[in-house]
């Protein structure tokens, strides 16, 4: 558990400085599409790499997402930025188990993220309001 632990929190890390790049280099579209690439990309990537438990990465990068949410922008206010940590924590366990399921039934990993990265770039449409 503690390496599944180690190992999102190097991906989360990983995932906030591209994150950064890609949201001043593309702005909403980055949001959209490309972070949540990046981000099953390395959740999924780096729990197959080192043998761990994909749902547990996952989750272990939502718990540390959450902590980011908990503590930037302060100016949010203090309920919404209690919903944004409960919803990451959600989102990247909905990801992770949905990851899982396929890549154990289809047996695909190519299959398992993409549709882990649509479901994804639906999910933040969804819940930070941006439209179509």
């Amino acid at each position: 558990m503690l390496k599944a632990l180690a190992v999102a929190g190097a991906a989360a890390l990983f995932a906030l400085r591209v994150n950064r790049i890609l949201a001043a280099g593309f702005g909403e579209v980055a949001v959209r599409l490309l972070i949540p690439v990046v981000e099953e990309g390395l959740k999924t990537g780096s729990a197959l790499l080192f043998g761990l438990s994909v749902p547990v990465v996952h989750i272990g990068f939502g718990l540390y997402e959450a902590g980011y949410d908990l503590l930037a922008n302060p100016g949010v206010g203090r309920t919404r930025r209690w919903l944004a940590a409960f919803l990451a924590i959600i989102g990247h366990g909905i990801f992770g188990w949905l990851t899982w399921w396929l890549l154990w039934s289809k047996g695909s990993a190519i299959l398992a993220l993409a549709l882990a990265c649509t479901v994804h770039c639906l999910w933040n449409a969804t819940v930070l309001g941006i439209k179509r």
